[in-house]
C-alpha cells in the first residue's frame, strides 16, 4: 500500500482500519463536520477525505463495513463529491482509494466492488514462506525499544537460524499480524542480541528449501 502511494506522486497518505471506526461515527470520521454539529462544543473537522485531498485514502478491512455504509462511499468514489455533516454545500476531494479486506471480494456490496479498477490477491504466508525472512528483516529494522533494552545495545537484535526455521514452518492463520506477534513474543523471552524461538513455536515438518 505504501509503495503504491509513494510511486503515485501524491502528497498525502491517510490510512485507517475500518474496524476501529464506530458505526455511529463513520460519516463524521470520513466526511468531517462543521463546528458545533451535531452537538455544541464539537470541533470543526475536515474528515479523512479532507485530509486525503490530493493524496491517497487507505481503508483497511473495508469488508467489515455494513453494506449501508459501503453505499455511502459510492458518490465520492465516482466524482469525489461529499458533504460534511451539518454543511449544506458539497465538497470535492481528489483522493485515490486503496482498500484491503480478508473477506471474499464477493462479500463487498456489488456496486462498491465494481468501482475498484485493479484487484490484487495477496497470498498468505503459508503460500510464500520464502518471504518470511525478508519480512522479519523489515520488522527488525524498526525493532521495538523493548528489544534494544533487553539486548543492552542500540542495534536491533538478530534472529537465530532456529527461530527463522520455526517461523517459516509455522501454520499461519493471522498472516503478517501473527508473524509480528510471534516476533514480539520471541523478543520477550530472548536475552542478549540473539532472538530465539519461544516455547510455543514448535517445529513442524521439514524446513522448506528456498532457491
Amino acid at each position: 500500500m505504501r509503495a503504491i502511494h509513494l510511486r503515485s506522486g501524491r502528497r498525502t497518505l491517510v490510512a485507517r482500519n475500518a474496524t476501529t471506526i464506530p458505526e455511529s461515527l463513520l460519516d463524521a470520521e470520513l466526511y468531517g463536520n462543521i463546528k458545533n454539529y451535531p452537538n455544541p462544543g464539537t470541533p470543526d473537522r475536515v474528515g479523512m477525505l479532507g485530509e486525503a485531498h490530493g493524496g491517497t485514502l487507505f481503508l483497511d478491512e473495508i469488508g467489515e463495513l455494513p453494506h449501508a455504509h459501503q453505499a455511502h462511499l459510492l458518490r465520492v468514489m465516482d466524482g469525489g463529491q461529499y458533504t460534511r455533516l451539518g454543511e449544506t454545500g458539497s465538497r470535492t476531494a481528489d483522493a485515490r482509494f486503496i482498500c484491503a479486506t480478508n473477506r471474499d471480494p464477493d462479500d463487498l456490496k456489488h456496486d462498491l466492488r465494481a468501482r475498484f479498477i485493479h484487484a490484487i490477491a495477496v497470498p498468505g504466508l503459508d503460500e510464500r514462506p520464502e518471504d518470511i525472512p525478508l519480512i522479519l528483516r523489515h520488522m527488525l529494522r524498526d525493532a521495538p525499544i523493548e528489544a534494544a533494552r533487553r539486548s543492552g545495545s542500540d542495534a536491533a537484535p538478530l534472529p537465530d537460524a532456529r527461530l527463522i526455521g520455526a517461523l517459516t514452518r509455522h501454520a499461519y492463520k493471522g498472516h503478517v499480524r501473527e508473524l509480528k506477534a510471534l516476533l514480539l513474543r520471541s523478543i520477550a523471552v530472548s536475552g542478549g542480541g540473539r532472538l530465539t524461538a519461544p516455547p510455543e513455536l514448535e517445529p513442524r515438518g521439514a524446513a522448506p528449501r528456498f532457491p
